[in-house]
């Protein structure tokens, strides 16, 4: 999430890089919205987010209050983060907003906390006290490092498919209240959450695709989508297939498929949807 035109920031602190417990605390400060990707892709998810164990030097955050059916995920390495921000801002209805921002080398934001509500502000004050304050605050532009490279995948087999086929899948998904599971992000920050689309809307003049669901809203600029292709895996659990959208220098923006269900191949409610938007 990049600031809106009309947030006024109040106050910038500067996170240190290395922050012990940062996020062992993260429940205390009550719901926020988590936001995971870039301008090209991104998933925010409003919840109650608390820490749970992770391989080492990687984090971990789940979505304490979703529903079973509709899990939320966030994995992360913040080794590959190179700058962290909390800010305070003023709404543009005048409520005072409270934000953790993290971004890459490249300067793009990939994750984002935001609280709209008031926090404890003896754990806010505690937090901001750990960084250093700056006077003026100008959104981070690019980083002296070297970019993540990116996961291989080898799938049984790829085909390419009209962003239309997109648009049919999550309209048929919102009809059939089809449960859905969506990816976005990479080696930095990946967001992996379970929902059902209830409203799908496409801006046609600037080509950006919004679909919300309950506590989440996924938006796509559909300008810098570069491939759509439908992904296809063979286990012993039967059939996978997953629609993957690529952007212009080949990186993953996203993964959409069936829901998890465990032991078994696709559902048929998501093969059908597929059968129908491919015909």
């Amino acid at each position: 999430m990049e600031r809106g035109p009309e947030e006024v920031v109040l106050r910038a602190v500067r996170l240190p890089e290395d922050m012990p417990g940062l996020f062992d605390r993260i429940e205390a400060f009550g719901p926020a919205r988590l936001g995971c990707g870039d301008a090209s892709c991104r998933i925010e998810v409003d919840a109650r987010w608390c820490r749970v164990p992770a391989s080492a030097r990687r984090l971990a955050l789940v979505a304490a209050d979703s529903p079973q059916c509709l899990p939320a995920r966030l994995e992360a390495d913040p080794r590959r983060w190179a700058r962290g921000f909390a800010l305070e801002m003023l709404s543009p209805r005048g409520a005072v907003w409270r934000r953790l921002q993290f971004h890459d080398v490249c300067g793009q934001t990939v994750l984002t906390l935001e609280w709209r509500s008031p926090v404890p502000t003896l754990a806010w004050e505690s937090l901001l006290a750990c960084g250093s304050e700056g006077l003026a605050w100008t959104a981070p532009t690019g980083f002296d490092a070297h970019p993540a490279a990116g996961v291989p995948v080898d799938p049984a087999w790829r085909q390419g498919c009209d962003i239309e086929v997109l648009h049919q899948i999550l309209n048929e998904a919102r009809l059939q209240r089809l449960a859905l599971q969506a990816e976005v992000g990479g080696e930095a920050a990946r967001l992996q959450i379970g929902f059902m689309p209830e409203q799908v809307a496409l801006c046609m003049r600037r080509r950006r695709l919004t679909v919300r669901g309950e506590a989440r809203l996924w938006q796509l600029d559909e300008m810098r989508l570069a491939r759509l292709e439908l992904v296809g895996h063979a286990s012993a659990r039967g059939l996978h297939q997953r629609l993957e959208l690529g952007g212009p220098g080949g990186e993953l923006l996203a993964r959409l498929g069936p829901a998890a269900s465990a032991g078994r191949g696709d559902p048929c409610g998501w093969r059908l949807a597929l059968q129908q938007a491919l015909n």
